[in-house]
């Protein structure tokens, strides 16, 4: 009977030391979720707020084409089709 109690608490130990492991996995992977989370917010405000300064820009260029360039060069408005280059011929 001291055999067998004597492995029912080496188990014991081993369950205790294995419980104390995840705990400590999940303490930590919750940790690092909350930070994320927490960068996903901003970022996510940062995109809300670049939305709307293009949209209010693009208001503006319809009264001030001059902007022009500088939202195709961003790519928020599309530009004008340039002219391909001609091709030189070799002789």
């Amino acid at each position: 009977m001291n055999n067998s109690s004597s492995l029912y608490n080496l188990v014991l130990k081993i369950s205790l030391v294995v419980v104390a492991l995840f705990c400590l996995w999940y303490y930590f992977k919750t940790r690092e979720l909350r930070n994320l989370q927490g960068m996903a917010t901003y970022y996510q405000q940062r995109e809300l707020v670049l939305k709307q300064l293009v949209n209010e820009v693009m208001a503006y260029s319809e009264k001030n084409p001059s902007i022009d360039p500088i939202l195709v060069s961003i790519g928020a408005k599309p530009g004008k089709p340039s002219a391909p280059a001609s091709p030189t011929k070799a002789k």
